[in-house]
């Protein structure tokens, strides 16, 4: 197998993630959603924007991408690199990357899913409410 080593390196490195739910969310926004040519001019490649668009706290996805600065930068002003392409290609691959394996379709579904959300909490705030009802959202 030609990538075995750094098979064995992704998964070393990966197997430190706290999280790997938001992992995939955030890594699959960065390789996945940010390659749409149509979205081009707004990719969200930054851990404010992030934070935002998953309705997080401030400083959550730094803190998960912090497991991993090994292979993702973020720099002071919160922008986010992947180091090595590799790392896509092996995330993209599930033959190679199991339990770490980034699913287009389960990507595009969540991000789909979140901005019904966004759309949804901009009509209320129009209409005067600050807050969604206290129904959960499950993504």
């Amino acid at each position: 197998m030609p990538y075995a080593e750094l098979n064995s390196l992704y998964h070393h490195v990966l197997s430190n993630i706290d999280n790997i739910e938001t992992f995939k969310q955030v890594l699959g926004t960065l390789i996945i959603v940010n390659s749409i040519p149509e979205l081009e001019n707004d990719q969200m490649d930054s851990t404010f924007e992030m934070d935002q668009f998953f309705f997080w706290q401030p400083g959550e996805t730094k803190a998960c991408l912090n497991q991993l600065a090994s292979v993702i930068g973020c720099n002071t002003y919160g922008n986010i690199s992947i180091f090595h392409a590799s790392l896509s290609d092996f995330l993209l691959d599930p033959s190679r990357s199991h339990q770490f394996y980034l699913c287009r379709k389960s990507v595009l579904g969540d991000i789909a899913a979140l901005g019904l959300r966004h759309i949804r909490q901009q009509e209320y705030n129009e209409n005067g409410l600050s807050n969604l009802p206290s129904r959960k959202f499950i993504l």
